[in-house]
């Protein structure tokens, strides 16, 4: 999402990450990245849980199909590192109003599926408000 944050604030969105480890890992890891948004440690993973977010089988996190996630994900420079924390909590990503309201879920199959950005940008653009 880093690369398309522009995009999304110009369609009046903002991008938050939320990482299932402590406040410092999370601050550490993301400011190591360059992850040029707000990323929040959740490590009792109440946010995961609130939004329906659950852990997957092991074949999602053990097999090709990731193999294949992971290289396409290094052919754009980003790479993973040692995985740490609850391999088998599965990813997502929302669209959330200010209210708290979600607008829009995608609930990741394994941790390389991610939602075409413009699916993202049109929930964003259909819920921002109209200046």
């Amino acid at each position: 999402m880093g690369e398309h944050l522009e995009e999304i604030r110009e369609a009046g969105g903002d991008v938050v990450a939320i990482f299932q480890y402590r406040a410092e890992p999370t601050f550490h890891f993301c400011r190591k990245r360059g992850v040029p948004f707000d990323c929040l440690g959740d490590p009792e993973r109440e946010a995961y849980h609130a939004v329906g977010l659950e852990r997957g089988p092991a074949k999602e996190y053990i097999g090709p199909q990731l193999a294949k996630g992971f290289l396409r994900a290094a052919r754009h420079g980003a790479f993973a590192g040692v995985p740490k924390g609850d391999v088998a909590q599965r990813p997502g990503t929302f669209v959330v109003s200010p209210e708290g309201t979600v607008l829009y879920a995608h609930y990741n199959r394994d941790s390389s599926d991610h939602p075409p950005l413009e699916e993202v940008l049109g929930a964003v653009r259909r819920y921002a408000p109209t200046a």
